[in-house]
C-alpha cells in the first residue's frame, strides 16, 4: 500500500512538472514570436527608418564637414600635382571611400590626429606629472609624427584587406557569372544579375560591379568600363579577368568557357599561394621560438641545477 501510494505521488508530481513545463514553453514561444513580430514591424516602419537615416546622415555630414575643414587647404595645395591627387583618390577608392570629399576628410584626419596626440600628451604631462622636460617635447613630436603618418599606413591596410576579400570571393562570383551566361544571358545582363546575387558573398565586389553596370548604362564603352573595374579594385586577378573578357569578346571566343578556365586557374593560384605561405611559416616561427619558448625551457631545465650549484658553493 505504501509503495502504491509513493508511485501515485511520484506520477502526480511528474505529471504536474511536465504540465508546468509545457505551459511555460508554450507561452514563452508565443511571447518570443510576438516580440519578434513587434520588433520587425518597428524596424520595417518606413517613417521610423527614414527618421533614423536622416538623423544619422545629419550627424555624419556634420562630423565629416568638421573633419574636412582641417584638410581643405592641403587639398588645394595638392591640386597643383594632379598625379598625386589621382593616386590618392585611387587609393581611397580601392579602400572603399568613393565620396568626392574623401581627400579632404583624409587630410583633415591627418591634421587632426597630428594636433590631438601631442595636445593630449602635454595635458597629461602638465596636469598629472606636474611638469615637463625635454623628453616630453621629444615624445610630443613623435606622437605628432605618428598622428600625421598613421592614416597613410591605415589607409593602405584597409585597401589591402578589401582587395584580399575581393580576391577570395572572385572564383565564386565567376561561377555565378558562368551559370548566368550559360543560361542565355548576355555579358551585361550577367554582370547586372551577378551584382545583385553576389552581395552575400562579397559586398565590395558587388558594389564595384554595380558601378560597372551604371557606367555601361551611361553609355561608356564596354572595354573602358571593364578596365575601370580592374583599376578600381586594384586586384591582379580582376585585372586578368578583365583583360580575358575583353580579348575573348574581340576574338569572338566563348566568354563562358574562358571564364570557367580562368576560375579554375584562380583556384589553383590560390592553393599555390596558401602553400607558399605555409612554406614560409617555419622561417617566420624561428624568432618567436628563439625569444619566447627557448628561454622558458632553459629556465625549467637549467634552473634546478643552477640553484643546487649555488647552494653547494655557498655552503
Amino acid at each position: 500500500m505504501t509503495n502504491l501510494f509513493l508511485l501515485i505521488l511520484a506520477a502526480t508530481f511528474l505529471s504536474t512538472c511536465l504540465l508546468t513545463y509545457g505551459l511555460f514553453l508554450y507561452f514563452n514561444n508565443r511571447r518570443a514570436i510576438q516580440e519578434r513580430f513587434i520588433k520587425r514591424k518597428k524596424e520595417d516602419d518606413p517613417v521610423i527608418k527614414l527618421r533614423r537615416q536622416e538623423k544619422r546622415s545629419k550627424i555624419k555630414e556634420r562630423f565629416m564637414a568638421w573633419i574636412s575643414s582641417f584638410g581643405k587647404f592641403a587639398v588645394k595645395d595638392k591640386d597643383e600635382d594632379l598625379f598625386e591627387v589621382s593616386s590618392l583618390r585611387l587609393t581611397l577608392i580601392r579602400a572603399g571611400f568613393r565620396h568626392s570629399g574623401a581627400p579632404a576628410v583624409y587630410f583633415g584626419l591627418r591634421v587632426l590626429l597630428a594636433l590631438s596626440f601631442p595636445a593630449i600628451f602635454m595635458l597629461y604631462v602638465v596636469f598629472v606629472k606636474k611638469g615637463a622636460d625635454s623628453f616630453s617635447l621629444v615624445w610630443a613630436f613623435l606622437l605628432a609624427a605618428v598622428g600625421y603618418y598613421g592614416p597613410v599606413y591605415g589607409l593602405r591596410m584597409i585597401a589591402r584587406i578589401r582587395q584580399d576579400r575581393i580576391d577570395r570571393a572572385l572564383p565564386d562570383v565567376l561561377d555565378l557569372m558562368i551559370v548566368s551566361m550559360e543560361a542565355g544571358l548576355s555579358l551585361q545582363a550577367s554582370l547586372n544579375r551577378v551584382a545583385v546575387e553576389c552581395e552575400r558573398i562579397s559586398k565590395e565586389l558587388a558594389r564595384d560591379l554595380q558601378v560597372t553596370n551604371a557606367e555601361l548604362r551611361a553609355g561608356i564603352p564596354r572595354d573602358t568600363a571593364l578596365k575601370n573595374l580592374g583599376e578600381r579594385t586594384g586586384v591582379q586577378s580582376v585585372k586578368s579577368l578583365v583583360a580575358l573578357m575583353i580579348q575573348s569578346e574581340k576574338m569572338g571566343a566563348s566568354i563562358a568557357q574562358s571564364l570557367r578556365t580562368h576560375a579554375s586557374y584562380i583556384r589553383v593560384q590560390r592553393a599555390q599561394r596558401a602553400e607558399e605561405i605555409a612554406a614560409k611559416m617555419p622561417v617566420k616561427i624561428v624568432f618567436p621560438t628563439l625569444f619566447c619558448i627557448l628561454p622558458s625551457l632553459f629556465i625549467v631545465i637549467m634552473g634546478p641545477a643552477v640553484i643546487s650549484i649555488y647552494r653547494n658553493f655557498l655552503s
